[in-house]
This record gives C-alpha cells, sequence and structure tokens, in this order.
C-alpha cells in the first residue's frame, strides 16, 4: 500500500470511530466463550458502565471508540466464574490468621501458631485449615501441646470445614466450659473424663461469644481483601453462605459507593435477622441478591458432628 493509500485508511478508520458509540472498554481478536443456550464463540466485546454492550465479531473496532482498547491475540476470555458456596466475609480476614492448610500433625500446628504469635502478637490467635484426615494418626486431637506453648492466651483453631474447634484451655476458662457444660446440637469432647479442647458445632457458640467482634474499618479492609483474592482467581460473582443483617448492609453500601465492585448472592443466617428479611421480602440491587436462608440440618462427617 502506498503511502497515500496509508493516509485515505487512517482518514477512514478516524472518520468511523468519531460516529461510533463511545464505550469504555473493546477487546478484539480474542476466543470468546460465551456460555449462551449454543455455546457459541465470538471475538470481540465491548463494555459500557460495568456492562457487556456488544459481543460478537471484529467489527466492533467500526462500532465503537474507546480509549481502552485491547487486542487480546486470540487468547480465551471466559465469563466471570460463579462460586456457588463460599465463605467471602470470613475469606477476607484469613490474612490475619494462622493459616493451617497442609498440616501433617497436631505439632505441625502449633509450631506454626508459635511463628505465628511471633510476628503478630495478637490478644488473641485464631487460625484456621486443620484436617485429622491428613495426618498419620487420624483421630481429633487433644490441647496438651497447645497449652504448653499458650498457657496465658486464647487460641483458637478452626478446623477446615468450619464444624469443629480446638481451643486452648485458656479460651475454655474465658467462655465459661467446664465438664459440666452442655448444649443442644453440639458436643464437647472428653477423654479420661477431661476436655481436649475439641468443640463441635453448636458448643462452638460458646467461643464465638468471647473472640472481640471486628471494628466497621476491619470489616471494610477484610471484604476489600477477599476481592482481591477473588479478582485474582477470576471469580466475578460468589453466593455467600450465612451473613448477619449487619454485614449484609455494610455490603450494600459498599457496593453502592462503587468500593466493592464483586456480585454476592447472600443467605441470611439461620437466627434473629431471618424474621426482618422475611418480613421485608426479597432485597436485589444490581450487585447484591438477598432471597434465602443458610439452614443446618446436620453436622458434618470429617469433624465427626453428622449423625451417622
Amino acid at each position: 500500500m502506498g503511502e497515500m493509500g496509508k493516509k485515505l485508511l487512517i482518514f477512514q478508520l478516524l472518520l468511523l470511530t468519531s460516529c461510533a458509540e463511545k464505550v469504555d472498554l473493546i477487546v478484539y481478536n480474542a476466543e470468546v466463550f460465551t456460555s449462551n443456550d449454543l455455546s457459541q464463540l465470538a471475538t470481540s466485546f465491548a463494555v459500557k458502565d460495568g456492562k457487556f454492550v456488544y459481543v460478537g465479531d471484529d467489527s466492533v473496532i467500526s462500532s465503537y471508540s474507546s480509549s481502552n482498547i485491547i487486542n487480546a491475540e486470540g487468547l480465551p476470555v471466559y465469563p466471570g466464574f460463579i462460586d456457588s458456596h463460599a465463605h467471602f466475609y470470613g475469606l477476607g480476614f484469613s490474612n490475619a490468621q494462622v493459616d493451617l492448610k497442609g498440616t501433617k500433625s497436631f505439632s505441625e500446628i502449633v509450631d506454626r501458631v508459635i511463628e505465628f504469635d511471633k510476628k503478630n502478637n495478637k490478644n488473641f490467635i485464631i487460625g484456621r485449615g486443620w484436617d485429622q484426615n491428613d495426618w498419620s494418626v487420624k483421630s481429633l486431637p487433644t490441647n496438651k501441646l497447645l497449652n504448653q506453648a499458650f498457657p496465658d492466651k486464647p487460641v483458637i483453631l478452626e478446623r477446615i470445614d468450619g464444624h469443629a474447634y480446638v481451643v486452648n484451655d485458656y479460651a475454655l476458662n474465658l467462655a465459661g466450659i467446664s465438664n459440666s457444660s452442655k448444649i443442644d446440637g453440639g458436643e464437647f469432647i472428653k477423654s479420661s473424663g477431661r476436655l481436649t479442647g475439641v468443640l463441635i458445632d453448636n458448643s462452638m457458640q460458646l467461643i464465638d461469644n468471647i473472640i472481640p467482634a471486628p471494628t466497621k474499618e476491619e470489616s471494610i479492609k477484610a471484604l476489600l481483601s477477599a476481592q482481591d483474592m477473588a479478582f485474582e482467581n477470576g471469580l466475578t460473582t460468589v453466593s455467600e453462605a450465612g451473613i448477619s443483617r449487619k454485614q449484609i448492609e455494610l455490603i450494600d453500601s459498599l457496593q453502592k459507593l462503587g468500593i466493592l465492585k464483586i456480585k454476592i448472592y447472600a443467605m441470611i443466617e439461620n437466627g434473629p435477622d431471618v424474621d426482618y428479611y422475611i418480613s421485608q421480602g426479597p432485597y436485589k440491587t444490581d450487585r447484591l441478591n438477598v432471597r434465602s436462608v443458610k439452614v443446618y440440618a446436620d453436622g458434618a462427617l470429617g469433624s465427626r458432628g453428622a449423625s451417622m
């Protein structure tokens, strides 16, 4: 193509884009998985105000204009992933807790807690992720080693499924739990007539009652941290399995401010807040959908709380 032809082509492109609808983003030369009923593929799309205004072929360039145009160079583009059962609010606090996933013994757990305490020196130590089925000895642990390492600070370690705690004696005393403690729908595990520090299902509530509630600022930080982790893994929608009215209203306020962008399908935790939402009816915005309740009918297999 001669110099004059190139100038003419540039002029035509400028003419087309000057008449084209302005959008926030154009992606072209991609392999776009639409997930429509026909499982069709597309090569480009345009986005405006957070919504798709075009999905199709590369003629998008002549129909829309944008200061943000991406040549995907043939790479695949997928719809945002959806997690159908998540604990999004709790996920955000994980960076401030001891990560116990992948531990091979209870002694390794205690080592991780000690190392965490050296770096963070918190008044309450909380961790999550242990699974006795990963250990050579697969029975539920006792808190003997935990008591030796932490005689004067509460330590609360949650099983990977969220249906059991192992806590030290300091935490048991703080919660008022003794050998005579009983609760419907829960269990205080004992060995030789002594509490082991393992609590199953509803008995965990007594420990929950002594954990300091996070401040609003800490909750906001946790939600934004969880959002970052979700987006890094391609999640754009999560089903939050059991949260309170207070947490739902905080999420709603952050979404309306444009701070929290992820979409959330929120299940109300089974408690006093259920009556409020039953009287109000479903609540739905572009990013938040509240219309279901998280109900516990039984315990879990891994934490030995299920009726079998």
